[in-house]
């Protein structure tokens, strides 16, 4: 009896096949033969092979210190608090990044005082630096999305700037990957701020935003409408000193952490939304979920002020990152804790080096992907 091989296999049988493997195992193969090598880079079997990974592929990452790690396992399955995070060696390469972002398992790399602006693929290892139209400013911020006609990836550019008249304004650019250029979006008078790095989901960045008229609100950016869209968040504040900070879960819903710092309040909330569907469109958040912590419970030296958080909604349970002074004495480290209304377990401790605003740490996940930069 003959042993049939996966390359006697039909074309379209042999593509299927390949599509339940995941991404970081079919990066290894891609040198195998040139038909996987050019099926790799076809994008509807990238397309395919994202929709077909299994969670099991999701993998985690830190950005500490300016440097960004990989950690093994899945973050989001926080509630095993027995074992220490296993770090699987540093990612980043000469790179200052403070701070980092993804979607669909690219990342968009900021480098200290925006010195720089890559995209970077940690799977296929393919990166590309990202040339500004003039130059980059201190103030400009980036994110990552797509557009869903065309599933093409773009960045968004946007900062508060002054005119000569001190009047505020806010100034957009948007970059396309596939034609590798910027080009002007209409500029407008803000009459709110941001408060937090955005998070993609769905190809489209979300944003914890407020004013002292409106309060607190979620701003959307549709990549493929290419505007800002206000939403309503789980809960009301009118104190701009608040903080808020979004997260996502499983790619698959949103949710936001909640405190109120300057009133010396240690309590802290988290709420989820339903499943967003896959056009982004429909966003409600669940009535009968939120997660309460109270940190005077665990007589911590220090209030805890969330920087980036990952929850596990089925455990109820929120692995989160900040930066303290844990002995009061002017030495601030990075911490990463498991936290649940009755627990609290830090699983590390770095010290901080050139500590600023920009340096706090960030946990995130993420599913491997072939996408092709270039």
């Amino acid at each position: 009896m003959m042993m049939m091989m996966i390359s006697d296999l039909p074309n379209d049988l042999e593509s299927e096949i390949l599509a339940r493997v995941p991404a970081k195992s079919l990066s290894q193969l891609k040198t195998t033969c040139k038909r996987w090598y050019t099926l790799f880079k076809d994008p509807k079997f990238v397309e395919k092979n994202k929709k077909m990974s299994s969670e099991a592929a999701r993998e985690s990452m830190l950005l500490s210190n300016h440097e960004v790690y990989s950690i093994a396992g899945d973050l989001h399955s926080s509630g095993d608090v027995s074992q220490p995070l296993e770090f699987a060696g540093k990612l980043s390469k000469d790179l200052d990044l403070y701070t980092i972002s993804h979607c669909d398992g690219l990342m968009l790399c900021q480098a200290k005082n925006n010195s720089s602006l890559v995209v970077w693929n940690p799977c296929t290892g393919e990166t590309k630096m990202i040339k500004p139209r003039t130059r980059y400013q201190i103030r400009d911020r980036f994110s990552l999305g797509y557009d869903d006609s065309r599933r093409g990836y773009k960045i968004l550019r946007y900062g508060y700037y002054q005119n000569e008249e001190k009047v505020w304004f806010v100034e957009c650019e948007m970059y396309e990957l596939s034609s590798d250029s910027w080009r002007f979006l209409e500029s407008f008078a803000p009459d709110y701020g941001m408060y937090c790095s955005g998070v993609s989901l769905r190809g489209d960045t979300y944003f914890a935003a407020g004013g002292k008229e409106m309060g607190f609100f979620l701003m959307k950016f549709d990549f493929t409408e290419e505007r800002f869209v206000r939403l309503p968040l789980p809960f009301q504040s009118f104190d701009p000193e608040d903080t808020a900070v979004l997260s996502v879960v499983r790619d698959e819903k949103l949710s936001v952490c909640h405190q109120d710092i300057l009133a010396w309040s240690n309590v802290m909330r988290i709420w989820v939304t339903n499943k967003v569907d896959e056009e982004g469109k429909v966003l409600s958040w669940r009535k009968d979920f939120v997660l309460t912590v109270d940190f005077d419970k665990f007589q911590l030296p220090c209030v805890v002020n969330v920087a980036s958080f990952l929850l596990d909604e089925e455990k109820k349970v929120a692995m989160c990152c900040d930066v303290c002074d844990e002995e009061m004495k002017g030495e601030e480290k990075n911490r990463i804790y498991i936290v649940g209304e009755d627990m609290y377990k830090q699983v590390y401790n770095d010290d901080i080096v050139n500590a600023s605003l920009l340096n706090c740490p960030l946990v995130l996940t993420y599913v491997p992907s072939l996408v092709h930069i270039h």
